[in-house]
């Protein structure tokens, strides 16, 4: 027959499987959430862009951030802040955002969404952004999609 264990050792026990039932749930969470299985389509594609800035706008358009071509791309002029939105056309579901940068990102961005363009929701925010490739999840619907860039990592544009 097995003996009980002291109260003070059950409830150690018991915080111990909880917290490895919740590392379970968090590992099939990002299986399930892989970009192969999270992200619809890519909605933004060729979609009108209007920007801030641009440092070239026949080098460097705005159209270029989401022409789906890794070789072009949309460079602001060098200083704060910028913003980059595109108009997706009608209402629709956004659940992810990739943000593809060169040597110069940004330290602080916001991602917004809005029906009308000039009423704003943010559904991502950050004072650290790394640079490199950065896919969001993020939860919002709109017809504008709007990246508020408030701080520069480099002395270069975005």
């Amino acid at each position: 027959m097995r003996r009980p264990l002291p109260r003070a050792v059950a409830g150690r026990r018991r915080r111990a499987l909880l917290s490895a039932g919740l590392i379970t749930v968090a590992a099939l969470t990002v299986l399930r959430a892989t970009p192969a299985d999270a992200a619809g389509p890519l909605v933004s594609r060729g979609k009108p862009v209007t920007a801030s800035s641009t440092e070239s706008a026949a080098a460097f358009p705005a159209s270029a951030a989401v022409d789906g071509n890794p070789g072009t791309r949309w460079s602001s002029a060098f200083s704060d802040p910028q913003w980059i939105q595109v108009d997706l056309g009608a209402r629709t579901a956004v659940d992810q955002v990739t943000l593809s940068w060169e040597t110069a990102y940004a330290r602080a961005f916001a991602v917004r969404v809005s029906d009308d363009g000039s009423s704003w929701t943010t559904i991502h925010s950050t004072t650290t952004g790394a640079g490199g490739v950065q896919t969001l999840a993020v939860t919002g619907t709109g017809r504008y999609v709007r990246i508020d860039l408030t701080a520069r990592a480099t002395q270069w544009g975005y």
